[in-house]
């Protein structure tokens, strides 16, 4: 399995900080704040004798003592030198308006001691302060399981109960919209001011509203258990209005009148009556958070997107499925939020749900549904969540019997775009397949000559995994007819963590005259696949690489498609494959 490192330069705002082992200029990966699964320490919590010893074992102090959340903080610590450190101690992140009462299995994050701090009995690390809107935060040591040698001087955030988080963007069902959603600690009054003016001069303001979720809302374990479950705040949002097309705007968010995040700009939707309009946009799947073996890659998507939306004029972001990869943390949506926030607040990012967000065997989810054919190898892949969490963090465009995040349409200049969710019943004469068909059915291909379907579990792939194989035949069976019928242009997928592009396709077979391309796009930061494959006549390119998809709108009848591979030494990414998809 290939890593793949990027540039300090393009990661700069990105990196998790260093660990520094005394007089040893090593550096270690540090707490990848709310990435990990409370798997460690390895003893269920029911089992541990939550002993503490002597606090005397391990002194630790952090500077500064107070600061702003997101900023860096400096923990020194030292063993006794009557105790014997190794590598099965571990350091636990913990925040909380109250700290003392905090129980320690309650951490957000923690991380080994490394080799090179059980040599030095100690060490020195840096690490950004986030603070899950708590105004305290601390680190705690251990020796093993929940025997507790020490805990940091706790920091003051203060900024925790008024920061505006998580800037994100997304389309409506009106092309003169867009809607800005953001995370605080506060509901009192959310709004948005907008203006055409970079100094925000003669703002407009839209009132917004805010709302949460807790873990009684959610339908299994981890999800509903406390030591998985942060607050994830008050969710905001608010739509602005009246916008004109292809106009540069600037905005900020409040949750209490006072309190506003930075000017932040987009640039309002294209017309949608040019069927030769020119544009870029960049689609994935499978992304996560920074945490664990694969976290370049995260943070690389992060850093590439940022980078293209930037430099390069692409317009949006479109991500199918298998989203933070929380499984019941709470705290990793807190961790991809802020990985996503400098792109994902200029731009819409558009979403759709996948196994990881939604699977779940008990509990009633927001959708209602309970689809769970025989074919289908649907589990308990979401922790627990049962699409709580992203139901709550984003709100996506309503259409006429659409169910908005998990099914729903959207026209983008010349492009309609119709995502699908693959964890709900989409056979024939399903609510998501007459959906997917009434949608299909009012396209005004004179004007919006393009079309696109993207859900999380591709219809074609040919990796060996045998469950997931028969779930994408069955995908076929149901509702191949249906857009080949309507000429549907590309179908976008991820799930099977690799890239394929495939020729055109119809019944499992290469076919040019009824086809349709279908591409995995899988890559985007989870870790990659090693499975073998299955031989098929339509496979055009297959790699196991991290990386992310762009499509470039050329006119009504030219569309550029590349692969963008994560690239060492290269901010902008490697294009390792590209083709033209040109009307028949």
């Amino acid at each position: 399995m290939k890593f793949t490192l990027w540039t300090v330069a393009a990661l700069a705002a990105f990196l998790p900080p260093t660990v520094e082992g005394h007089g040893t200029g090593a550096h270690y990966g540090i707490i990848k704040l709310g990435g990990c699964m409370k798997a460690k320490p390895s003893k269920s919590i029911s089992d541990l004798s939550l002993t503490n010893l002597s606090d005397s074992v391990i002194q630790a102090s952090i500077s500064p003592t107070e600061l702003k959340d997101g900023d860096s903080a400096t923990v020194e610590f030292e063993y006794a030198s009557e105790f014997s450190p190794s590598t099965s101690n571990w350091i636990g992140y913990y925040c909380s308006d109250d700290l003392p009462s905090k129980p320690d299995t309650e951490y957000i994050d923690y991380r080994y001691v490394s080799d090179e701090e059980v040599k030095s009995s100690g060490g020195t690390f840096t690490n950004a302060i986030k603070s899950a809107r708590s105004e305290a935060c601390e680190f705690r040591f251990f020796s093993s399981s929940y025997d507790k040698i020490g805990t940091s001087t706790p920091v003051t955030v203060t900024d925790a109960k008024t920061k505006v988080q998580h800037l994100h963007l997304a389309l409506t069902s009106n092309n003169d919209e867009m809607r800005v959603s953001w995370t605080s600690a506060k509901n009192d009054a959310p709004e948005v001011l907008l203006s055409t003016s970079e100094d925000m001069a003669s703002p407009v303001s839209f009132s917004g509203d805010c709302h949460t979720y807790k873990q009684k809302d959610m339908c299994e374990e981890p999800a509903t258990s406390e030591a998985a479950f942060v607050d994830p705040g008050w969710l905001c949002s608010a739509v602005v209005k009246n916008l004109e097309p292809d106009t540069e705007y600037f905005y900020q968010a409040t949750s209490d009148g006072v309190n506003l995040s930075e000017p932040t700009t987009f640039l309002s939707a294209p017309p949608t009556d040019d069927p030769d309009y020119a544009f870029s946009f960049l689609v994935y799947g499978d992304m996560g958070t920074w945490s664990g073996d694969n976290g370049e890659a995260s943070i690389a998507t992060a850093a590439i997107s940022t980078a293209h939306v930037l430099n390069d004029s692409v317009r949006r972001i479109d991500h199918f499925g298998d989203i933070s990869y929380a499984r019941g943390t709470s705290s990793t949506w807190d961790v991809w939020f802020d990985l996503i926030e400098p792109y994902a607040s200029k731009v819409p990012y558009m979403i759709t749900i996948g196994n990881h967000e939604y699977d779940h065997i008990d509990g009633v989810d927001p959708s209602g549904d309970n689809f769970r054919p025989s074919w289908f190898n649907g589990g308990t892949d979401s922790g627990g969540e049962c699409s709580v969490p992203m139901y709550n963090r984003f709100q996506m465009p309503e259409n006429k019997n659409s169910k908005a995040i998990y099914w729903y349409t959207f026209n983008y200049a010349n492009v309609a775009t119709i995502m699908l969710s693959s964890e709900h019943n989409i056979t024939q004469g399903s609510d998501q397949y007459n959906f997917l068909e009434e949608s299909l059915a009012a396209i005004d291909r004179s004007v919006t000559p393009w079309v696109i379907v993207e859900l999380h579990r591709p219809m074609y792939n040919n990796e060996d995994y045998a469950s997931d194989y028969e779930v994408s035949r069955n995908l076929q069976i149901e509702f191949e007819d249906l857009i080949v019928k309507y000429d549907v242009d590309i179908v976008l997928a991820g799930h099977y963590h690799s890239y394929l592009r495939s020729k055109r396709i119809y019944k499992d077979s290469a076919n040019d005259e009824k086809g349709i391309y279908h591409f995995t796009i899988g890559s985007a930061g989870a870790a990659l696949d090693g499975a073998d494959l299955y031989p098929k006549d339509w496979v055009e390119t297959y790699t196991l690489e991290f990386g992310i998809g762009k499509i470039s709108v050329m006119n009504s009848t030219h569309m550029k498609w590349e692969f963008i591979e994560n690239k060492e030494n290269d901010d902008m990414g490697g294009v390792t494959d590209e083709t033209w998809i040109v009307k028949r």
